[in-house]
């Protein structure tokens, strides 16, 4: 992405800036843009609303407890991945993928058993699920892999071939064969596995990429890197807290007013869930801007600054490192609220206007406003907790995630009884909080960033469970 920004002609630029979407927000963009195309579909078709909400609350589930799975992972793996690339030891990069990659679907498995003992929907459907479930997890794994490695380009033409195939694979569907004709379980079940297609060509086509990217492969030592869920707890409680604490919020709403209980399976609160879903749509430039911002100016800085700590600059050349680096870091900073604010406001300005247009009526149209507003504070609190981490504030960054936690759940809980009206308002109110906190504690720890940079010790290891967890499993 680098060499892209190098390049003077407008058309490498654009380029940059559409890796960049995709890379961040290729999911998101997949996901939501699917089910945007298939909610037209459906009423095009003449199809019921049961079917529509069977069909989101099914992709929905298997989305949301992927992120739960992967984010309980996610900081961990990098971290063990990023000493693999500093020791040159590259060839065991596979093997942790593996191991990775057994771990997510593992937990999927357990998950899912656990669906199938209370959910009457037909065994086939919950196969389906199952398959969706375990591909979406090994596609997180994948993401984080490369985008760790830095293979943007990639990931990007990944998630644009699979969101093409389940397009069309919907489209067929619904124009071709006669579902109208079926069952509502029968009809989302065919609507599931067009989807499902997309996702299954996205999953192979990353992890080609990842074979070409690692070709020097060893398949031992599965399971070392749980050895750094004993040496860094604190990346485990920041990612896992951090991705319930998205989630907590709709979790306890889906048993609030308005919410409904589908197919005896899925608890599901159509308006809210979809607000979301519309609103992390609006935070893309956020995390567009990070990356480019990261790769194009932050990180230079950075690493000039730490090579003078670790290869003896003067304390001249560290303090001018540091002025510069902070210098820009501010500036970064300034400029990813100023461009997401005015794209958020603007976002904002649009649906006001453009209400009646849209269909949009209250109570959506509230929900969908608020929720825009915490979508920004809580990308702003995501991209400080990854500054955190670039910084070694690792009690920083687990700090802002319980306090984004445990902010959404309790304020969630005690607004409940406003019922639909006050939906939306805990998530504002909580990604705020955690945003103002991240922000003092990052602009707190860089003030004093030499001092933690020289006096940082090596982490001491105080249990092996999961090491021994880890040797077992290496066995079987």
């Amino acid at each position: 992405m680098q060499e892209l920004f190098k390049e003077d002609y407008f058309s490498a630029r654009i380029r940059a800036y559409g890796f960049a979407s995709l890379v961040t927000a290729g999911p998101w963009i997949v996901v939501v843009a699917v089910l945007v195309i298939v909610q037209w579909l459906i009423q095009s078709a003449g199809l019921s609303i049961a079917v529509r909400e069977l069909f989101l609350a099914s992709i929905s589930y298997c989305f949301i407890f992927s992120q739960i799975i992967f984010g309980a992972q996610n900081l961990i793996v990098t971290r063990y991945i990023a000493d693999l690339f500093y020791e040159k030891r590259i060839n065991e990069v596979y093997a942790t993928f593996l191991g990775a990659s057994k771990t997510a679907v593992g937990a999927a498995v357990v998950l899912w058993v656990i669906f199938v003992c209370i959910s009457p929907l037909p065994f086939v459907y919950k196969l389906v699920l199952l398959i969706l479930f375990a591909v979406m997890n090994l596609i997180w794994i994948l993401f984080m892999f490369l985008t760790a490695a830095k293979y943007y380009q990639p990931i990007a033409y990944s998630f644009m071939i699979g969101g093409i195939v389940s397009v069309g694979a919907v489209a067929i569907v619904v124009y071709v064969a006669e579902i109208g004709e079926y069952s509502v379980q029968a009809t989302v079940l065919s609507l599931f596995a067009a989807f499902t297609s997309g996702m299954i060509i996205t999953l192979f086509s990353l992890y080609f990429s990842f074979l070409i990217s690692f070709p020097k492969r060893t398949t031992e030592n599965q399971f070392a890197y749980f050895v750094y869920f004993d040496r860094y707890p604190s990346l485990f409680w920041t990612g896992f807290l951090y991705n319930i604490g998205v989630w907590v919020c709709n979790w306890i709403i889906w048993f609030g007013e308005g919410s409904s209980y589908i197919e005896g399976s899925f608890r599901f609160h159509t308006l809210y869930d979809t607000a979301i879903f519309w609103s992390y749509l609006s935070i893309i430039p956020t995390m567009m801007l990070f990356v480019l911002s990261i790769e194009t100016r932050f990180y230079q800085r950075y690493r000039t600054f730490y090579g003078y700590i670790n290869e003896g600059g003067s304390l001249a050349q560290i303090q001018k490192a540091k002025d510069t680096m902070l210098i820009v870091l501010r500036q970064e900073m300034e400029r990813l609220l100023r461009n997401q604010g005015l794209f958020s406001l603007l976002i904002l300005a649009t649906i006001l206007y453009f209400a009646a247009e849209f269909g949009f009526r209250q109570p959506f149209l509230g929900m969908l406003c608020i929720t825009i507003v915490g979508a920004l504070a809580n990308a702003i609190v995501f991209v400080i907790s990854l500054l955190l981490l670039y910084f070694e504030d690792r009690r920083g960054a687990m700090y802002t995630s319980i306090l984004f936690f445990t902010a959404n759940g309790i304020l969630t809980l005690l607004l409940l009884p406003l019922g639909v009206d006050g939906y939306g308002l805990s998530f504002a109110i909580g990604s705020i909080l955690a945003f103002a906190y991240s922000a003092m504690r990052l602009f707190a720890y860089v003030k004093e960033i030499e001092f933690y940079a020289f006096m940082r010790n090596q982490t001491k290891q105080r249990f092996n469970f999961f090491q021994r967890v880890g040797s077992m499993l290496e066995r079987l």
